[in-house]
C-alpha cells in the first residue's frame, strides 16, 4: 500500500517504513477530561445510583440516638477547683487511667444490675427456641452489650471526659449515659474510702510495732549510758565534759598566778642582790616600812639638831641614835618578812597549779574512756532516732488517711448531665447521601478511566498519524437534533447539507474535497473509494455528504454504491429504481437506466436496487474496469461507496482499481488493531491511501477542537 502525499513531489511513504504498532498515546489532563465529558452519563448514573442506594439504605435502618454526659476528672494532688492549679501540667496518664475505669466491666455491670438492663431484650436478647439464660448469664451478656455500645471520648487539653451511649430509645440512651457517669463518680469516692480504711488499719498496726521498737531503743540507750558512765549532764554533754571546761580555766588561772608570783620573787631576789632589801619593790611599796622610814627620818633630823646644839656625846643624842638603830632593825626585819611572803605565795601558787594539773589529767583519761563508749552510744542513739522519725511519719500518714476516710470525696464530678436527644444520630442521611454520591462519582470516574484505558480506538487527529501512519484530513462531527445537546440521536445529514450548508459538518467535507482536488499532486484523483474498516462507521452517509458538497462546489460528481449486500444508498434516500449497479455490470441494463439525479444539481447517483447476495465476483472481471473508465470520461469525480474492508473481499478488489482510497474511521469506536489489519491488506494489494477522516466525532471533544471553533470561528458557521 502506498500513502498518497497531500501536496508537492514527495515520494510515497510505505507503512513498512514505520512501526505498525506504535506506543500507546500519552495520558494528559485534557484527555482525561475529554473522556469524562464523553462518558458523563456513566459517572452520573453511578453517582445517582449509589446516592439513591445510600439514602434508601439509611431510611431502612433503625434510627439510633446518642446521649452524652460530661465528667471532669480530678487527679490526686490536683485541687477541686481549677483556679489554684491551672498552671500545672496536664496529667495525661491519670486521665487515660480514669477513662479505662469508666469503660471497665465493673462499672458497666453495676449499671446493668441497677437499671435492670439484663431483662431488656435490647441488651440480652433471647433467641427463639432456646432456653432462657440464667440471671448471671443475662447480666454478663448485657454488660458486654453496654460496653460495646459505650463511647468514651476526651479532650486532649483538659480533664473533661465525654461519656456517650447509643440506643434506639432516646430516653434510655440518656438514662444509661447518666447512670454510667454517676456510678463512676460514686465509685471513685467509695474506692478512696475503702483504700483509706485499709491503709489506716495497716498503719495502726505498724504504729504499734514502731512504738514498741522506739521504747526498747530508748531503754537500751539509757541503760548503756548508765553502765558506761557517760550519762548526760545537761545541754553541755556528759558530766566529765562539763567538769573539764571549768577545770581547764582554773588551771590556766593558777598557772598564770604562779608565774606572776615566781616572777615577783625573782625580781625581789635580783633587787636584793644589787641593792639590798631597800631596793625591793614590795619593800618600797610597804606602808609599814614607809612609816618606819618616816620615823627614822624624823629621828635623824632630831639627832642632827641635838648634835649641833649639844654635841655627839649628849645623852639625848645618844638616845636618839639608838632609836635610829632600832628603826633600821625594824625596817630590815619587815623587808625580810615581805620577801619571805613573796616566796610563800609563789610556792602556794605552784602547788595549786600542780594540783589542778593533776585533776585535769585524770579528767582527760575519763574523757578518752567516755569517747570510746560514746561510739556504741551514738549507734544506739541513731537507731532510736530513726525509729522515732519513722514513727512520726507513719503517725502523720495515719492522720491523713483518717481524714480521707472521713471525707470520702470523689475524684470526679459531673459537669453536664445527658439530655434526651431529639434527633437520631444514626443513620446520618445527609452524610450517607454525600458519601454515596462521592463514592458513585469516584466509581464512575474510575469506570470511565478504566474503559478508556482498555479501549484501543482513535480519538485524536494525532492518533491517526502517529499510531496508523496515515495523513489526517479532517474530523466530521456527529449531528444531533437541534436543542438537544445531550441527545445521541443523529439527524439526516443530506437534509442538513441542503437546508443549512454553512455548518461545521459541511465544512469538514469541504476540507476533504480540498484535499482531493488540491494542487501539486502527481496525478489528478478522479476515482476515489470511500472505505471503512467495519460496518456502521458512517461510510454511506459520508459518501453522500461528500458528493453533495462537491456538487455544490460546481463539480460534476457520480456517487456509486458498491456495497451490493446492503444497498445503503437506496435505503438512505428511499430510491425506487428499476435497475442499479448489479444490472449494469451484468449487462441487463444501461447506465442511463440505472443512474438517477440527486436533489443537488450536478450530482448523479448509481445505487444498488436491492441487496444482492451472490457467489459471482462482480468486481473481479473486466466489466468493472470498463465501467470505471467510462464513468471517468463522463464525470469530474467518481465516488465509490465500498463495503467494509474486513470480511468483504470486494472492498480490497475495488481499492486496487481507484486513484485513491479515503479511509473513514469512526471516532472513539473502531479498534486500532482492526484498522491496522485493514491498512496492512491495502498495503499488500498496492492500494493508494490518500488519508483518513474521523466520522461521528463528538462536537465537544478534543478531536474537534471545540474551544477553538467556539471561540474564534463561531461567526463563520450557522448551526
Amino acid at each position: 500500500m502506498n500513502v498518497q502525499p497531500v501536496g508537492g513531489d514527495t515520494a510515497p511513504v510505505s507503512r513498512f517504513d514505520q512501526s505498525r504498532h506504535m506506543e500507546r498515546r500519552p495520558v494528559t489532563l485534557g484527555s482525561l477530561g475529554d473522556a469524562i465529558r464523553r462518558r458523563w452519563w456513566v459517572v452520573a448514573a453511578s453517582a445517582i445510583t449509589l446516592f439513591i442506594l445510600a439514602i434508601a439504605t439509611s431510611l431502612l435502618l433503625t434510627p439510633k440516638y446518642d446521649a452524652f454526659t460530661k465528667v471532669r476528672i480530678i487527679p490526686n494532688g490536683q485541687p477541686a477547683l481549677g483556679t489554684e492549679g491551672s498552671d500545672r501540667p496536664l496529667d495525661t496518664t491519670a486521665v487515660n487511667t480514669e477513662v479505662t475505669v469508666i469503660g471497665s466491666r465493673n462499672v458497666a455491670r453495676k449499671v446493668v444490675t441497677d437499671l435492670g438492663l439484663y431483662r431488656d431484650p435490647e441488651f440480652a436478647p433471647v433467641k427463639d427456641g432456646t432456653v432462657a439464660p440464667s440471671r448471671d448469664e443475662a447480666i454478663d451478656a448485657a454488660t458486654t452489650s453496654v460496653i460495646n455500645t459505650l463511647n468514651i471520648g476526651r479532650n486532649e487539653k483538659s480533664y473533661v471526659v465525654t461519656i456517650g451511649f447509643r440506643s434506639p430509645d432516646p430516653v434510655k440512651a440518656a438514662r444509661i449515659a447518666n447512670a454510667i457517669a454517676e456510678t463512676y463518680v460514686a465509685g471513685t469516692a467509695d474506692a478512696l474510702a475503702d483504700n483509706a480504711s485499709r491503709q489506716s488499719a495497716s498503719i495502726e498496726g505498724r504504729l504499734r510495732e514502731l512504738g514498741s521498737e522506739v521504747e526498747t531503743a530508748d531503754r537500751q540507750l539509757a541503760q548503756y549510758r548508765i553502765q558506761s558512765g557517760i550519762s548526760k549532764g545537761g545541754a553541755g554533754g556528759t558530766i566529765t565534759d562539763q567538769q573539764i571546761g571549768p577545770l581547764s580555766s582554773q588551771l590556766a588561772t593558777a598557772d598564770s598566778e604562779a608565774a606572776a608570783a615566781q616572777s615577783n620573787v625573782s625580781v625581789a631576789e635580783r633587787q636584793i642582790a644589787t641593792g639590798g632589801t631597800e631596793a625591793v619593790s614590795a619593800v618600797l611599796s610597804s606602808t609599814v616600812i614607809a612609816d618606819l622610814r618616816r620615823q627614822r627620818a624624823e629621828a635623824e633630823k632630831r639627832s642632827a639638831e641635838l648634835s649641833a646644839k649639844y654635841g655627839l656625846r649628849f645623852p639625848l643624842v645618844l638616845q636618839v641614835s639608838k632609836q635610829i638603830d632600832s628603826l633600821d632593825s625594824q625596817i630590815r626585819q619587815e623587808a625580810q618578812r615581805i620577801i619571805g611572803g613573796l616566796r610563800s605565795e609563789a610556792a602556794a601558787a605552784r602547788a595549786r597549779a600542780d594540783s589542778l594539773r593533776g585533776q585535769l589529767s585524770v579528767l582527760k583519761g575519763a574523757i578518752a574512756r567516755d569517747d570510746r563508749a560514746s561510739v556504741s552510744a551514738s549507734s544506739l542513739e541513731r537507731n532510736a532516732e530513726a525509729k522515732r522519725t519513722a514513727y512520726t511519719r507513719l503517725a502523720q500518714a495515719a492522720q491523713q488517711n483518717s481524714q480521707a476516710a472521713r471525707l470520702s470525696q470523689p475524684q470526679a464530678d459531673i459537669v453536664e448531665n445527658a439530655t434526651i436527644p431529639l434527633r437520631p444520630s444514626f443513620p446520618n442521611i445527609k452524610a450517607a447521601g454525600a458519601s454515596g454520591l462521592l463514592l458513585g462519582l469516584a466509581l464512575g470516574i474510575g469506570g470511565v478511566l478504566l474503559a478508556e484505558g482498555m479501549q484501543s480506538s482513535i480519538r485524536k487527529p494525532e492518533d491517526v498519524e502517529v499510531l496508523l501512519g496515515v495523513p489526517f484530513i479532517t474530523a466530521v462531527p456527529l449531528l444531533r437534533k437541534k436543542g438537544r445537546f445531550f441527545s445521541r440521536k443523529a439527524v439526516n445529514p443530506a437534509g442538513t447539507l441542503l437546508s443549512n450548508p454553512m455548518t461545521i459538518y459541511a465544512e469538514a467535507f469541504r476540507t476533504i474535497r480540498g484535499h482531493i482536488v488540491g494542487n501539486g499532486q502527481r496525478a489528478p484523483l478522479r476515482v476515489i473509494a470511500l472505505a471503512s474498516t467495519l460496518p456502521g462507521e458512517g461510510k454511506t452517509t459520508s459518501s453522500l455528504s461528500l458528493a453533495r458538497v462537491m456538487a455544490l462546489s460546481g463539480d460534476k460528481v457520480l456517487l456509486v454504491d458498491m456495497d451490493v449486500r446492503r444497498a445503503g444508498l437506496a435505503r438512505a434516500l428511499q430510491l425506487n429504481t428499476s435497475a442499479g449497479l448489479v444490472e449494469v455490470l451484468a449487462g441487463t441494463a444501461t447506465l442511463d437506466d440505472a443512474i438517477v439525479d440527486d436533489q443537488v444539481p450536478g450530482l448523479k447517483l448509481l445505487p444498488v436496487r436491492q441487496p444482492t447476495f451472490s457467489a459471482e465476483d462482480l468486481f473481479g472481471g473486466g466489466a468493472i474496469d470498463e465501467l470505471l473508465a467510462k464513468l471517468k470520461g463522463e464525470f469530474d469525480y467518481v465516488l465509490l461507496d465500498t463495503p467494509p474492508m474486513l470480511g468483504i473481499a470486494d472492498a480490497r478488489t475495488l481499492a486496487t482499481k481507484v486513484d485513491g482510497v479515503l479511509l473513514l474511521i469512526k471516532w472513539n469506536s473502531t479498534p486500532i488493531p482492526v484498522i491496522d489489519a485493514a491498512l496492512a491488506g491495502l498495503e499488500q494489494d498496492g492500494a493508494a491511501v490518500i488519508g483518513a477522516a474521523l466520522t461521528m466525532v463528538d462536537p465537544n471533544s478534543e478531536a474537534m477542537g471545540a474551544h477553538y471553533y467556539s471561540a474564534h470561528y463561531s461567526a463563520y458557521y450557522q448551526n
